[in-house]
């Protein structure tokens, strides 16, 4: 099979991936018309707090989620690269690896406002292409603030978007209650975390007996 001309990339922390990244990323392609789509889970993110869960259960959880979904890919390559994950050393490393192959960004709104203090961000706003996602619960981004904030329109395309009101924070935050995550993550993610224990709140100490995920 030939390789994909374009490629829809959508990295995260996907801490952990849930059903509200899975229809930004086909609706996403679908804009573009791209052959392939890569997910790309962050080492270490350098503009958020540290994540939850491991790199290796992040990545793991997000292999399940892209399982028999055709043309979706998971790069490890950001977790192989280990450190802070910086957008253009992906990018220099997917153009060699992947040499004319057409890469689209996909970012939030929220994350384009930020994109000026990242990492060599004049660079990666002159040599990237950009996917602006407006999604329900953010303040959209529009041609003129996009432009304000250095994006080539010529290289950029601003996408609205339908997905589900889903969260990563909720996810962590109904685990660790006890509550249902059904529906908010494929049910091969949400068995990840189920027989991994991630999110659960921490058993403590009762009457002075030790359990065993107690520190010691």
């Amino acid at each position: 099979m030939s390789p994909a001309r374009s490629v829809a990339v959508l990295g995260g922390t996907f801490d952990p991936i849930h059903a509200g990244h899975l229809a930004i990323l086909d609706q996403v392609r679908r804009a573009v018309g791209a052959g392939e789509a890569w997910l790309i889970p962050t080492a270490r993110p350098p503009h958020r707090r540290p994540t939850h869960a491991s790199p290796e259960d992040r990545l793991a959880m997000t292999v399940a989620a892209a399982a028999g979904l055709p043309g979706v890919r998971v790069l490890d390559v950001e977790i192989r690269r280990d450190g802070l994950s910086y957008t253009i050393e992906t990018l220099d490393e997917l153009e060699r690896d992947h040499p004319g192959v057409e890469l689209w960004f996909t970012l939030g709104a929220d994350a384009a406002r930020e994109l000026p203090a990242w990492h060599r961000a004049v660079e990666l706003l002159g040599r990237a292409r950009f996917i602006l996602v407006n999604r329900s619960g953010v303040p959209p981004i529009d041609v003129a603030e996009a432009r304000a904030l250095g994006f080539d329109m010529a290289r950029t395309a601003l996408l609205a978007v339908d997905s589900p009101p889903v969260s990563a924070t909720e996810i962590r935050r109904r685990v660790a209650a006890g509550e249902t995550i059904a529906g908010m993550l494929p049910p091969a993610v949400a068995a990840i975390v189920r027989e991994r224990g991630l999110y659960a709140r921490p058993r403590r100490k009762q009457r002075g007996i030790m359990r065993p995920d107690d520190p010691v």
